[in-house]
């Protein structure tokens, strides 16, 4: 069900584990990280405006593990939100990918909404004119750490935060995740989707806080000859 890694009076950080939702999509749905917060710590429902939303500060897909911030009064969630827009908090993922990145990545295309399926983003590149919506700027920076048999566990930090942007930015430069059969990886063996960790949350007082990496996933990067 998650782990608490982190709680102060403004703050809580979560490990949600891969296949919860990071909160409810529709109405009543159930056993998700912001369920799971509120049970225990019941003021993060009314951190801020949003319902559906509580005090969560930012998402990660359903399928991808890790820590997740939550406010737990609606100054903290304002402060928060701003030090996400501003980028001030940093935020790394692991991720297992297909086939061999041997050196350090920059990739900056914008993204935007797929023009016909709803759950996909796509990245823009010019003259293109088949996407919905107003392309956004989004950076990702990619170091490999060790290889594999046609694969590489590479530790990933985003600027930008846009929906899918890991997810899309390496299916793009051909290296889509492991799992991820949304945009053309290979599907996972032993994870439910794919294979995307946010393993690192460092706040500007300096706190540095560390998602152990799921046992799922060493599992699935060990089918592949990455071991940690």
């Amino acid at each position: 069900m998650g782990d608490f890694v982190f709680v102060s009076e403004d703050i809580i950080v979560f490990d949600k584990p891969a296949g919860m939702p990071s909160h409810p999509l529709k109405e009543h749905e159930a056993n998700t990280a912001l369920d799971v917060v509120i049970a225990k710590y019941p003021e993060v429902a009314h951190a801020s405006s949003q319902k559906r939303e509580g005090g969560l500060v930012h998402r990660l897909d359903n399928n991808t593990s890790g820590l997740l911030l939550f406010a737990r009064h609606p100054d903290a969630y304002a402060l928060l939100r701003n030090l996400i827009k501003s980028q001030k908090i940093e935020k790394t993922y692991l991720a297992l990918v297909q086939g061999k990145i041997l050196n350090q990545l920059q990739i900056n295309h914008p993204i935007a909404h797929h023009q016909k399926n709803k759950k996909k983003m796509i990245v823009v590149k010019k003259e293109m004119r088949f996407f919905r919506g107003e392309p956004q700027t989004a950076t990702t920076l990619i170091e490999p750490i060790s290889w594999g048999q046609d694969a590489t566990l590479i530790r990933v930090e985003i600027q930008g935060g846009r929906r899918h942007q890991i997810r899309v930015h390496l299916a793009d430069a051909g290296h889509p995740l492991i799992g991820d059969e949304l945009y053309g990886g290979p599907k996972s063996i032993c994870l439910p989707g794919h294979a995307l960790h946010a393993d690192t949350l460092v706040l500007p007082d300096a706190l540095k806080l560390i998602a152990p990496v799921p046992e799922l996933f060493k599992s699935e990067a060990a089918k592949y000859g990455i071991g940690f």
